[in-house]
């Protein structure tokens, strides 16, 4: 028997080729050539301009990883290929590759994994400069993501019939979750809070939105600028994660210091059990917060219920926000 057959420490000490082939079919556009095909790897390397050799070996090793099939030494895509990575899927997630694979993130994960771990933290990627244009790489990134959860956002609103009128995106980023909240009211506004280059994206995406004229913009440190009052909603996606609690209390205080009367304050983010160890997506995400921050972590609910009492606030609702990995949580005066 091979010792290397089915042995997680091998495929573990090897999972950076994984994410070596994957990043590099995407950016020579292999699975959207394939698309519903099957090709040989001549018309793949012909369609892409690339080395015979270099597209039958790379193609291969995508069979091996199960994205690709082979029959007839032709390719097709797997199911979760083609449902992901093909760019004419409506569910494609190709771009996140963009910002988990790019340089800068690799380097931080992967430089000293030792330094963090004794240090229980990282000089962190939110300590990059505000006009880095990581930021915008991962703003863009997320979009595929983050696309699904803000419309689960508003679906949840709809539900909980919340029509808010003056709405705060807080850390915006590409401005999702508020323009999607803003559908739900036509006479809603949006104030987005992210730093000047990533607001950028949020005004493009607001104005194919037809949001406009529905929407402000705040450039700046979020612990720093001023919010405003009287907000109907105020929504803090995915951002608390990259700071210890203190931290998240003092963006929770300024929160519940913005609401306008009756309104509420939705967090949402990935949020393991109490276990820590599932589900497998949110459970996970810690490790990613203690390689890129110094003091960030995949917080419970629990965790999030005490610190929001503390900045005075009160939890009236958590969802999880199928299909997608996050969980909301509804918190109000």
């Amino acid at each position: 028997m091979n010792p290397l057959s089915n042995n997680p420490v091998y495929d573990v000490s090897l999972s950076y080729q994984k994410t070596a082939a994957v990043s590099a079919a995407i950016r020579l556009d292999i699975f959207t050539i394939i698309g519903e095909s099957r090709l040989s790897a001549m018309q793949i390397a012909q369609a892409c301009g690339c080395a015979l050799r270099g597209i039958r070996i790379l193609c291969d090793f995508l069979c091996i990883i199960d994205l690709m099939v082979k029959s007839d030494d032709l390719y097709q895509l797997t199911e979760d290929a083609a449902r992901f990575l093909d760019r004419s899927s409506p569910t494609c997630l190709a771009d996140i590759m963009n910002f988990f694979a790019a340089p800068e993130t690799i380097t931080q994960v992967m430089s000293d994994p030792v330094s963090y771990v004794k240090a229980g933290g990282a000089f962190g990627l939110t300590n990059v400069s505000s006009d880095n244009p990581v930021w915008v790489k991962f703003a863009l990134a997320m979009v595929p993501f983050s696309s699904v959860e803000a419309k689960r956002t508003a679906a949840y609103m709809t539900k909980r019939r919340i029509k808010p009128r003056h709405i705060l995106d807080v850390a915006a980023g590409h401005g999702l979750f508020g323009i999607e909240a803003a559908k739900l009211n036509s006479d809603a506004f949006v104030t987005a809070i992210d730093w000047a280059n990533v607001l950028e994206i949020a005004r493009s995406n607001a104005t194919a939105a037809g949001l406009s004229g529905r929407y402000k913009t705040i450039s700046g440190n979020a612990f720093d600028v001023a919010w405003g009052v009287g907000y109907d909603v105020i929504l803090l996606p995915n951002i608390l994660h990259h700071f210890n609690p203190d931290g998240c209390i003092r963006l929770l205080a300024k929160a519940k210091e913005s609401l306008g009367e009756g309104g509420c304050v939705m967090i949402i983010e990935m949020i393991p059990n109490a276990d820590r160890i599932s589900p497998p997506e949110p459970a996970a995400f810690a490790f990613f917060m203690l390689a890129t921050t110094p003091e960030g972590d995949a917080y419970t609910a629990g965790e999030y219920e005490e610190m929001a009492r503390k900045a005075g606030l009160c939890l009236v609702n958590a969802r999880r926000l199928f299909p997608t990995p996050v969980t909301l949580l509804e918190f109000k005066v």
